[in-house]
């Protein structure tokens, strides 16, 4: 009597196929024939509009004090429709160096990097550059010894170093002359003093110079 009536309750189409049989095929079609399709091609155009590039700009590097060097690294999902760099909102140069890039910079500042890509998301590094040596050398008034016929003092530089080899001094004869005695250790520079005058000059490694005059009176 169960099966009967289990029987009875199934519905057929016209040519005799199982309705039930049908609506579920029709499921699959429209998950497969429709949906995933549309939500995998729009993940796909959402992902590539939203796409942002990646860039890296690594510590700023220098032999000299004067110059120092930076690498960029940009990256990302998508090509790259510019890449621009300034120095304090001046203009850096970049040179590309193999999949990188390098800038050369010849002042202190904020550097900030921009990646665009390619359809139109921007990306900005910013990195702050110090290392380069734009101060002169510092001659410490209070280490001034003024004796008979001599002058000492100690001067310091705390980026490039001194140039101890480019100390000289102008006499108050006019004379260009170089010191007596320089203690590269203790950065102390001893010149002879034949006039009431004389003009000391003193540069770093950087070509920072400092001058002083020094007085009898």
């Amino acid at each position: 009597m169960s099966r009967k009536s289990s029987y009875q309750n199934l519905k057929y189409d016209t040519y005799g196929r199982s309705l039930q049989k049908k609506s579920g095929s029709g499921i699959l079609r429209f998950l497969f024939g429709f949906l995933v399709p549309y939500i995998v091609i729009n993940g796909i155009i959402f992902l590539l509009v939203t796409a942002s590039p990646s860039v890296e700009v690594s510590d700023p590097n220098t032999t000299d004090y004067k110059t120092a060097t930076v690498s960029v690294k940009p990256g990302g999902l998508l090509p790259l429709k510019n890449l621009t760099a300034t120095l304090e909102g001046e203009p850096i140069e970049l040179t590309k160096d193999g999949s990188d890039y390098t800038a050369i910079l010849d002042d202190n500042g904020t550097l900030t990097v921009t990646a665009t890509s390619v359809n139109g998301m921007i990306k900005t590094c910013r990195t702050q550059v110090n290392l380069l040596d734009e101060t002169p050398p510092v001659i410490d008034e209070d280490s001034v010894n003024l004796g008979a016929g001599y002058i000492e003092f100690t001067v310091s530089d705390n980026q490039s170093g001194v140039d101890f080899d480019s100390i000289y001094a102008i006499d108050g004869d006019g004379d260009n002359i170089r010191p007596t005695d320089v203690n590269k250790s203790t950065g102390t520079v001893m010149f002879s003093m034949k006039t009431d005058t004389l003009q000391v000059y003193v540069k770093d490694l950087a070509g920072n110079e400092v001058p002083a005059t020094f007085s009898v009176n």
